[in-house]
């Protein structure tokens, strides 16, 4: 009887679907995004997958990512004026239909991560941006160095890339493909200046 007691109790825990000797999958190990634009399944969401190195942010659009649980949009603003918590900021809510600048003012918002902001620069101590970075002036402010802020603060941004320069007193050609026309940005026009140098654009 004892026996027959000890095969069922073995039998019964195999049935039980215990412990198969192989490690859960740990969370956010199910893959998602990448080429075919794999879907989380639902309560879960898609985020870049910091193990590899592929970077969404720097040219990899194909990139995967993990699914990780996805946490619970937390509202602001609306009539009643609910504010964020502690770190956070309130921005209009891009899932409805009330927009803030036509007319929505009790427009209800969502809670987000502040943007951070670019570096400061310029102003009446002349900040200096850090290397590789240009100094603009602030959008965001009311300060207008073209209309008497000769002090305006400005913010740090990577430059644009300059087209390929052309023309000029050694008529540099442009690359195939490319027109060359005159440089806006100087101040030489090439009625009066005949070498300006100019800027190569497609056509």
């Amino acid at each position: 009887m004892a026996l027959l007691l000890i095969v069922i109790g073995l039998v019964g825990c195999d049935r039980g679907g215990g412990d198969t000797g192989e490690p859960p999958d740990p969370p956010g190990s199910e893959t998602c995004g990448g080429f075919l634009g794999t879907p989380c399944p639902d309560g879960l969401a898609c985020v870049d997958d910091p193990s590899d190195d592929c970077d969404p942010e720097h040219g990899g659009a194909d990139c995967p990512g993990v699914c990780v649980d996805d946490p619970p949009t937390t509202m602001c603003g609306g009539f009643a004026g609910f504010p964020c918590p502690d770190g956070l900021e309130c921005v209009d809510d891009p899932s409805d239909d009330c927009d803030p600048e036509r007319g929505g003012a009790d427009c209800g918002g969502i809670c987000v991560e502040p943007t951070p902001k670019p570096p400061f620069c310029g102003g009446f101590a002349g900040f200096e941006c850090p290397e590789g970075l240009e100094c603009i002036d602030d959008p965001s402010d009311d300060c207008d160095p073209k209309h008497g802020g000769a002090d305006c603060g400005g913010i740090c941004v990577v430059p644009e890339p300059r087209p390929p320069a052309c023309g000029g007193i050694t008529a540099r050609p442009c690359p195939e493909g490319l027109t060359c026309i005159d440089d806006p940005g100087d101040d030489c026009s090439p009625p009066i200046g005949a070498d300006c140098g100019g800027i190569c654009v497609a056509r």
